[in-house]
């Protein structure tokens, strides 16, 4: 069973904001006590908070193992800009416009 658990995973998609609107809303109807309805909201929402948390330690990861930030890596693989006139022309390192 690949799926068990789905809750735990990524594959919940929206299930998991879902259940927590719904509980907010339908909750008090359904469980018919308070303190139950309160209870699984609370848990519903700590779950959340835990998968979020679990989401973005992944990412840092991702961009940990790179060696740094995205925008260094860019900034340091540019290859030398060279700046072009109107008619086509290279225009060198000391005859910029400025």
């Amino acid at each position: 069973m690949p799926n068990s658990g789905f809750i735990w995973t990524g594959n919940s998609g929206c299930l998991l904001p879902f259940l927590i609107i719904f509980n907010l809303f339908f909750g008090k109807l359904i469980f018919n006590s308070t303190r139950i309805w309160l209870s699984i909201e609370f848990v519903l929402i700590l779950i959340f908070i835990l998968k979020i948390r679990i989401m973005v330690n992944k990412i840092k990861q991702q961009f940990g193992q790179q060696g740094g930030s995205f925008v260094s890596n860019s900034q340091t693989h540019r290859p030398a800009a060279k700046v072009i006139d109107v008619q086509g022309d290279v225009i060198e390192e000391d005859k910029k416009l400025k």
